[in-house]
Order: C-alpha cells, then sequence, then structure tokens
C-alpha cells in the first residue's frame, strides 16, 4: 500500500479548517461559555486565579476544545483515507492475480479440442485466485466455488446443481453427505434470485446477503449438510455465469453460478467486490459453453455406438 503524503497534508489543513466550523463556536457562545464560566469561581476559591488567569483559563480551555475536535476531524479523516487506499490496492492487486488466470483461459481457448484436464486446472485456479483475493478484500475467511446444472448445460427451473470446482483450501466441505443431497435451484435463494434476474433481463443479475444465518426465510440446501443447521459462512455474493454484454432482444443461457461467501456479517458492501466476479463469470461463460458442447457431442457418439 502506497501513501501519498500530499494527500495526508491536504487532510490535515482541511481538518484544521473544518475544525472552525460554525457549530463550534455556536457551542462556545451559549453552553460552552457557561460551563467555562461556572469552573472560574471554582478556580478562585480553590486556587486564588486573579482576573489575568482567568482569561487565561479561558483561552486554554477553547484551545484545548478546538485542537481535541481537530484531532477528531484528523483521525477520521485519515482512517477514511487509509481505508480506501487498502481497498484500491486490494482490487490493483486482484487485476494481477487475475491476469494470468485470464491469459492461461485465452491461450487453452486458442488449442484445437479439449482437454478437460487442463479445462478443471483453469477452473480451480480461477476459484483459488478469488479466494485469496476476496480474503484480501473483507479482512476475513472466504470460500469460492462453481455451480453448474448436474445433468443439464443450462440452468432452468428443474436444476439440480453441484459444484464444478471449489477453491483448493475449503474442499472438505464437498463431504459425501454434500454431495449426495440433491441441491435444486428452487431450494436455494441465492440461486432462484439471480436465475429470475437473467430470465428478467435485469441489469443487476448478483445476489447479495450479509446475515444469512440471522434470516429465517433463507433458503439453502447446504443446510442440511451442517450440525443445526448452521452453515459455516455469514455473508454471501452470488453472480450467474453469463456474459455482462448480452444481446437485449434474447436472454443468454445461464451456465451456472459464481459463489462467495465469508465467515464474517456484512462483508459484501462496495459495487467493486460484485463488479470483480461478473467480470470472472463473463471471462468463462465461453469456456465453460465450449465444454457443454464437447461433452454434448461425445455423448451423442457414444450413444450412437
Amino acid at each position: 500500500m502506497t501513501i501519498n503524503y500530499k494527500i495526508i497534508f491536504q487532510i490535515l489543513l482541511r481538518s484544521f479548517k473544518e475544525a472552525f466550523n460554525w457549530n463550534l463556536w455556536k457551542w462556545l457562545s451559549t453552553i460552552g461559555i457557561g460551563l467555562i464560566l461556572s469552573a472560574i469561581p471554582i478556580g478562585k476559591e480553590l486556587f486564588e486565579w486573579d482576573t489575568k488567569r482567568e482569561i487565561k483559563f479561558v483561552i486554554a480551555t477553547i484551545l484545548i476544545l478546538y485542537l481535541f475536535r481537530f484531532l477528531a476531524i484528523f483521525l477520521k479523516e485519515s482512517l477514511k483515507y487509509f481505508h480506501e487506499t487498502y481497498r484500491n490496492s486490494v482490487f490493483g492487486e486482484a487485476i494481477i492475480v487475475l491476469k494470468d488466470s485470464f491469459a492461461n483461459t485465452h491461450f487453452y481457448r486458442k488449442t484445437p479440442g479439449h482437454d478437460d484436464t487442463e479445462f478443471m486446472k483453469i477452473m480451480i485456479t480461477f476459484c483459488n485466485n478469488l479466494e485469496f483475493i476476496y480474503n484480501k478484500i473483507t479482512q476475513s475467511e472466504c470460500s469460492v466455488s462453481i455451480k453448474v446444472p448436474r445433468y443439464d448445460p443450462t440452468v432452468h427451473e428443474n436444476t439440480v446443481l453441484m459444484n464444478l470446482t471449489r477453491d483448493i483450501t475449503h474442499n472438505s466441505r464437498d463431504t459425501q453427505t454434500y454431495c449426495n443431497t440433491k441441491h435444486t435451484l428452487i431450494g436455494n435463494t441465492a440461486f432462484t434470485f439471480s436465475f429470475n434476474q437473467v430470465m428478467n433481463n435485469t441489469k443487476e443479475k448478483h445476489y447479495i446477503h450479509n446475515a444469512i444465518n440471522d434470516d429465517p426465510k433463507y433458503l439453502n440446501t447446504s443446510k442440511d449438510c451442517y450440525k443445526d443447521g448452521i452453515l459455516p459462512y455469514n455473508s454471501e455474493l452470488v453472480v450467474p455465469i453469463v456474459p455482462v454484454v448480452n444481446n437485449k432482444v434474447r436472454n443468454y443461457d445461464c451456465l451456472g453460478f459464481l459463489c462467495v461467501d465469508c465467515s464474517k456479517k456484512n462483508a459484501f458492501m462496495t459495487k467493486y467486490e460484485v463488479a470483480l466476479l461478473e467480470g470472472v463469470a463473463d471471462g468463462i461463460y465461453d469456456l465453460i459453453s465450449e465444454r457443454n458442447i464437447f461433452n454434448n457431442k461425445s455423448n451423442t457418439v457414444e450413444n450412437g455406438k
């Protein structure tokens, strides 16, 4: 994270000016002066102040109040700056990390034929890189997975979903119970919402929930895989795997969902977290589509035999 000292100086200057805000002087001219004057008789009795010392006391009190106000404003603005600088550095790092993933994707697409092992390596790398990025963004533990239809190439109302892949850190979630569970579209609030947005060709197709374990109306078929139905995460961000730019005349097929969940509440609060995930979903759309076409041709040949 690079600190711009010119901006720090500007914050310092702005805080100095803001500390002179008329509300401070309005307070001093009413309640503040009254409190100060009420302390003067006490000073006369205890410390035998003369008029000169009384004036010094009043001036010193006003300066201390101003200093506290200045420091409070400077601290608030500085923390805001460092927070934004950190976030920007994280998203800048995300561009660098994802650059290699997209480069491998483009190289793979230029290679004739289909290699499922190579395809899966690319998908896993995307999940691992996104986990690394969202861990930094949220400063917490995140998990990333790609869900696709189990039996069909595209998502529809009766779709049963499965994990195409997941980041390597959280592979342990794919227990036998999880794999045997029927993860239906209509049994999952996030997938149902995103799919409906796709069908309605709505601009914003993502789903965000920042306190899922506190919401009794939230549906998730994975709850049955955990003790007491408590999921190991509290925030969730889901985007459908569709092109970002599409033909307004028709909807593109939804090939699945790209999911990020986080252990802490209120993890996903800005538009950048959504845009980043949508960009990746857009980038892997054609790759998954080509795999579906290849698998469909392979199945056709096998059935023909």
